[in-house]
This record gives structure tokens, C-alpha cells and sequence, in this order.
């Protein structure tokens, strides 16, 4: 158990550091990724960098399954949404690399995300910031566009999938007659190119296709859905658990939250390009590299004030509804006067089931320790010859070894043989029968 004042938490416990589907995992690490791709996104910005806010989606229909991309078992739309995008963006294919010296595309980063409605069924995307080289001129960003489409449209329909909207004869619709399948807008196009490095700090919606707040739409799994009935993970997951507890039985929305909490295993929540990565880096743009452990770790600053067995976490606390949450509770508020309190009133003994904090130990303490592990051993002398051995044996096998690498990588080298003739050849004695 750990506190200070005003906060607690239960240290020496496992996180999950599931991005899809724990909410106390995903608010930490979403945030720090949310932070992450903000600073890239004003920093590439500020150093004229073209940035392009994509979106990829597929057809569907409420038949249709959320699927897995798990070994043996790929199917489904999550499947087809990641074997269209590879078709698509392959690095290896050459559409893709002539699409990338065309429009000088330095590279990506994309993010995953779904929502669920009884109408519309699964609606799974891509959301993606494309970086160029520069700032594209109207007519080359409306090519880069139509390319970015086509290659799509191709990659889903190698991957088994519908075809993508392509078209649209919706009067006034924001897609301008080209479909919903794929759209691309420019987030530093014309008059944003000079604020383009406060376009997403301060939230406000630039005029002209220009999108604010980029860090919190490709890094947010909080948001619901767009139409009417459909929801977001989080928003499934409280209908799901109302639903639970009102049948007191699994029912529809159940099932639809456990076929999601299936499907998305493997998926990447996020994934940026090497190549993108290198540039962030190169421009000196400051990144959070914490990994996920180190991001929901919220045990720094906290002082040890109880240790709690195992056997009693596993028969008392955890198996008890609510008694882990009164702890941290009555932790926060109380400190170690209120967490003795409460254990006992479990009926738990204070020195047996939950133990005092073990003694910090001071610079003595330590440094005594440390000369003590200083202190040489005696070794006896037949010990030490044996070490010596083994020890000269070792280094000689080490330099054989680097002799041979170095022939080997140098076959042209000449090689000197070292032949001594100072001594004479003798011819051995034979003895007698």
C-alpha cells in the first residue's frame, strides 16, 4: 500500500496496459499519445512540413463481423481494414513508392478506431496524419488525394472486402461528389500555412479545411459516435454492463462487447513510420518514450505504508467486493491510521496478515552493506591456479577466434606462415625391438 497526502494506490500489481478496451489504461496512455502527436504535429508544422489529416473506411452492414487478425483465424472487417491498408501502403509495392517520390511523403502515422450502432452495425477506420515534404499546392493536394483513394479502394478489394464508396450524389455533401471511402483534408493548406503550429493548440477551427486539436483525434478511444445510436467502446461497455444488470444474463450488448474485446487482440492502437520517426527526432521535437508500464506506473512520489500478503489479498481483499476500493479510499483520506483501522475491522490481525513497511535504511546502512559484499574471499591456491588456467585459455580462444574472423572478411590479405630454422630437424630415434 502506498501513500501521501491526499493520494494512494495498491503498488505490486499488474496493469493490463490494454489500449482498447481498460479505461484506466486507456485514458493514461491515450494521453501521453495524444501529447506525443500534438508537439510532432506543431513541430513539423513550424518547420514547413505538409500535413494531411486522412481517414479510411470501409462498406459495411450489420451482418457483417468485427473479426480477429489472430493467427489461423483472420477474418472479418478488422481483417480486411489491415490487409486493405498493406495492399494499399505496402512499402514493398511499387504504386506505393511511386506514390511516395510523387508527392514527397515522408511518412505516417495512423490510429485505429471503431464504434458500434444496431443500424449500422461495426464501423471500423483508419485515422491517419500524412506528412509531405512541403505544403501542396490545391491542385496537387487534390491529386494526392485521388491517389491516396484509388490505392485504398484497390487494397480493399484485394483484401476480400466491398467496394469502397467512391461516389456521392448527396446534394451539398462535404465529400464533393467523391465518396466516403477515403478522405483526406489538408491541415496547413493556403491561408493556415502561417498559423499552421497554433492550428491545433488552441482549438479553434480554421476556415478552409484547416483541423484542430489533431493530438486528440487520432489518440482518443473517449469519443462517440458521429451518427445517431452508434457508440464508442467505452459508451458500448456502459450499455453492455446496464444491460448485464438488468437481465441479470448475457444479452445482445453483451455479446457485441465481447466479440469486440475479441477482435481487437493484435491490433495496433497506434503506429508511426520509421521514417517519420526519424525526422521527429532529427528536428530535435520533444517525445514522451516512456513505455506503456512505465506510463500507468502512478506509484512515484508515493510512500510505502503497509504490505499486504498475498494470501490475504487473495482471501480478504480480492475476492471481497469493494474492499479494494475502500482502501485506496480510506488510504487517500485517512493514511496509515485509517488503513490499520479498517483491516482490523475485517477482522484481519495487524503484524500477521498486513505487515509494517520494511525500515528505510540510511547512507550507513548502506555503505555497510556494500563493503561487505566488497570483502574478498579467501581463495586457496589451487582454486586460484585453476582460474588463472581457465581464464588464459578463454583470452587465447578469444584471439584465435578474431585471427579467423579476420582472414575470413580479408581473403585477399596475404598470410604469413612463421617457420623458424634456426633449429635443426631431427630425425626421431627408433627404438629398439
Amino acid at each position: 500500500m502506498l501513500w501521501k497526502p491526499g493520494a494512494a494506490t495498491l503498488g505490486g500489481t499488474c496493469r493490463c496496459n490494454n489500449v482498447h478496451v481498460c479505461a484506466w489504461c486507456m485514458a493514461r496512455i491515450l494521453a501521453v499519445r495524444s501529447a506525443n502527436i500534438q508537439a510532432a504535429a506543431d513541430g513539423l508544422a513550424a518547420e514547413g512540413y505538409g500535413l494531411h489529416l486522412g481517414t479510411n473506411t470501409l462498406r459495411h452492414f450489420p451482418r457483417n463481423k468485427f473479426g480477429t487478425v489472430r493467427a489461423g483465424m483472420r477474418h472479418g472487417l478488422v481483417a480486411v481494414l489491415t490487409d486493405g491498408w498493406k495492399g494499399a501502403y505496402g512499402s514493398a509495392g511499387r504504386k506505393w513508392r511511386d506514390m511516395r517520390d510523387d508527392y514527397g511523403i515522408v511518412g505516417y502515422e495512423r490510429a485505429f478506431e471503431d464504434t458500434w450502432g444496431p443500424d449500422t452495425g461495426w464501423h471500423l477506420h483508419w485515422h491517419t496524419m500524412w506528412v509531405t515534404e512541403e505544403v501542396l499546392d490545391e491542385e496537387t493536394q487534390a491529386a494526392f488525394r485521388d491517389a491516396l483513394a484509388e490505392a485504398w479502394a484497390t487494397g480493399v478489394e484485394a483484401a476480400g472486402g466491398y467496394s469502397v464508396s467512391e461516389t456521392c450524389d448527396r446534394p451539398g455533401c462535404h465529400c464533393g461528389g467523391k465518396g466516403h471511402g477515403f478522405d483526406l483534408r489538408p491541415l496547413n493548406a493556403g491561408e493556415e500555412g502561417q498559423a499552421a503550429r497554433y492550428l491545433y493548440k488552441d482549438g479553434d477551427k480554421a476556415k478552409g479545411g484547416g483541423v484542430a486539436k489533431i493530438g486528440l483525434e487520432l489518440a482518443s478511444d473517449n469519443k462517440a459516435g458521429r451518427l445517431d445510436g452508434r457508440m464508442g467502446p467505452l459508451e458500448l461497455g456502459d450499455a453492455a454492463a446496464a444491460e448485464l444488470l438488468r437481465l441479470g444474463q448475457p444479452g445482445p450488448l453483451v455479446e457485441k462487447y465481447r466479440e469486440r474485446e475479441f477482435g481487437v487482440f493484435q491490433v495496433r492502437k497506434h503506429y508511426r513510420t520509421q521514417n517519420l520517426n526519424k525526422l521527429i527526432k532529427a528536428l530535435g521535437i520533444a517525445q514522451d518514450e516512456r513505455t506503456k508500464e512505465e506510463i500507468t506506473d502512478d506509484t512515484e512520489g508515493l510512500t510505502v505504508i503497509a504490505v499486504i500478503l498475498a494470501a490475504t489479498w487473495y482471501r480478504h481483499i480480492a475476492r471481497h467486493k469493494g474492499r479494494r476500493l475502500d482502501l485506496v479510499k480510506v488510504a487517500e483520506k485517512h493514511g496509515l491510521p485509517g488503513v490499520r483501522r479498517l483491516i482490523e475491522s475485517w477482522g484481519l490481525v495487524w503484524g500477521k496478515d498486513v505487515l509494517d513497511p520494511p525500515p528505510v535504511l540510511g547512507p550507513a546502512d548502506l555503505d555497510a552493506e556494500q563493503l561487505a559484499l566488497q570483502e574478498e574471499r579467501q581463495v586457496p591456491p589451487a582454486e586460484a591456479a585453476f582460474r588463472a588456467a581457465r581464464r588464459a585459455v578463454t583470452e587465447a580462444r578469444a584471439d584465435e577466434v578474431a585471427a579467423a574472423l579476420h582472414r575470413f572478411r580479408n581473403p585477399k590479405e596475404e598470410i604469413r606462415v612463421k617457420v623458424s630454422l634456426k633449429k635443426p630437424i631431427r630425425a626421431k630415434r627408433r627404438q629398439a625391438a
